[in-house]
């Protein structure tokens, strides 16, 4: 049995209608339908000014339709009723399990964005006053839920992240498309955040203007007070798999970053197929709007001209795990990024795999480069240990691009010079091995850089590649 959204119609507007059906539920525990027509409009979309409110056992069925953030509206479009409060920072405010499910067609629609952002601290350093935030722009904001389902919808041009979850559990993300137009800096498709732990996130296809799924853990204020301390807060026993996507703004499609004590640990990676079309006239990466849309001195929004879904856009990096910038107070120290499982990813991005900061006890396997896909596996600055990479692959066809011969990155200190399979900056490593690499044509060496440690490799087809080495203070033992 169910509540329709329509029985409501006499309400003043479609949030109230669809509040008052999900009040009215949690008394019966019945179900919310919310159909493709509106009675109280007479069209085909419903309009979202205030945030909908879930309590525990709500089930929101979306029959079809079209949900649509208002026209200047700053709010989420559905959260949990205890997010932002006191209680649920206790376990007390636990709320348990809801489900918002998609039938047919379940479109989540951003809208015209509001003009909230956040200063990012590298394009945009000052942001117009405001009483909001950017991150009340999340189409879907939870906070200290278990049991959290949300299947089958497709998300249209996010306003800031898409998914946000806050010590969430036990729960499912799963069957989300994402179409994303790159028009907003920062519009992240799916962010497991400070306290998730053993969650599923899967079958996700798409395109998003930023990192398609992100795991993220450091003390910056934008998250506000979700944890009482700092375990509390840490990411853990994460499957992400069967994800089909890319991103329009040559981000990457899995990000993991941890910072400020925080630590990431036990995450399955599995399936990944960057689906971003490419050709020998590509550019290097897609332009990222979270690094072009700029602001003046008032904090007025300077909007640069995006070419966005252009043949060949290509992703920075397939994959990204530690990085050395976004922390508050002190970076990741060695032991807090580990038991990273990565395995069938399938990527035309500069970087196939970047690692950086610190990665302890992970593997990563059968990694297979394409059209101009770069680079299988970055080092960055900081420490590496016990590591295992196997069956990397290039396509017979496969090219680096032009301009990644040379590449340095500013503002997060990524360099590298030459044109290697596996590259190494300023990085200490600590029994890593690699066992397997199929090179491709136009590389000049299968291992580059500079750093400090001993590399173990074997089954190296060099495929024509002249040099197996020319990392500086890096050994690299061959075992044939």
């Amino acid at each position: 049995m169910y509540i329709n959204a329509n029985s409501y119609k006499h309400l003043e507007n479609d949030s109230k209608m669809i509040q008052a059906a999900i009040d009215e539920a949690s008394l019966s525990g019945k179900s919310v339908l919310i159909p493709k027509y509106n009675e109280r409009t007479g069209r085909d979309i419903w309009n979202i000014a205030e945030t909908l409110y879930l309590h525990s056992e709500s089930v929101i069925l979306l029959q079809n339709c079209h949900l649509r953030l208002a026209d200047g509206a700053v709010c989420h479009m559905f959260s949990n009723s205890n997010a932002k409060k006191p209680i649920a920072l206790t376990e007390e405010g636990t709320q348990r399990n809801i489900t918002i499910q998609g039938i047919g067609k379940a479109l989540l629609d951003g809208g015209i964005h509001n003009g909230i952002y956040e200063d990012n601290g590298i394009s945009r350093k000052v942001v117009k006053p405001s009483e909001h935030k950017a991150y009340e722009n999340c189409m879907c904001y939870f906070q200290k839920v278990e049991n959290l389902k949300i299947d089958n919808i497709t998300v249209k041009d996010h306003r800031y992240w898409a998914i946000a979850l806050f010590t969430t559990t036990y729960s499912r993300i799963s069957n989300i498309h994402f179409i994303s137009s790159s028009n907003v800096p920062n519009q992240d498709g799916i962010d497991l955040l400070k306290g998730c732990h053993d969650c599923i996130i899967e079958n996700i296809t798409g395109y998003t203007g930023d990192n398609m799924v992100a795991l993220l853990a450091t003390a910056d204020d934008i998250y506000g007070d979700v944890v009482n301390n700092v375990r509390e807060g840490d990411i853990y026993n994460i499957t992400v798999r069967n994800i089909m996507a890319h991103s329009v703004g040559g981000c990457s499609i899995v990000r993991l970053l941890c910072h400020d004590g925080y630590k990431i640990y036990n995450i399955r990676i599995d399936n990944l197929i960057e689906t971003s079309p490419w050709s020998e006239k590509d550019s290097n990466v897609a332009p990222n709007p979270d690094l072009n849309i700029t602001t003046d001195s008032e904090g007025n929004i300077i909007r640069r001209h995006l070419t966005v879904g252009e043949e060949g856009y290509r992703c920075e990096s397939a994959i990204i795990i530690g990085e050395s910038y976004w922390y508050k107070n002190f970076k990741a120290q060695s032991g807090d990024m580990y038991g990273i499982s990565v395995s069938n990813v399938m990527t035309h991005a500069r970087y196939a795999i970047f690692l950086n900061n610190t990665v302890l006890d992970s593997s990563f396997e059968n990694i297979r480069l394409f059209g101009n896909g770069y680079m299988a596996a970055y080092f960055g600055e900081g420490e590496m240990e016990r590591l295992r990479f196997s069956n990397i692959s290039y396509d017979k066809n496969a090219r680096p691009h032009k301009d990644d011969e040379h590449i340095y990155i500013d503002w997060n200190k990524t360099r590298s010079d030459g044109l290697s399979c596996v590259y190494f900056n300023t990085t200490k490593v600590s029994d890593i091995e690699f066992d397997g690499i199929h090179c491709a044509e136009g590389i000049s060496s299968v291992f580059g850089g500079n750093g400090n440690g001993t590399v173990t490799c074997s089954r190296i087809i060099k495929n024509g590649v002249p040099t197996l080495s020319c990392a500086k203070g890096i050994t690299i033992d061959e075992k044939k």
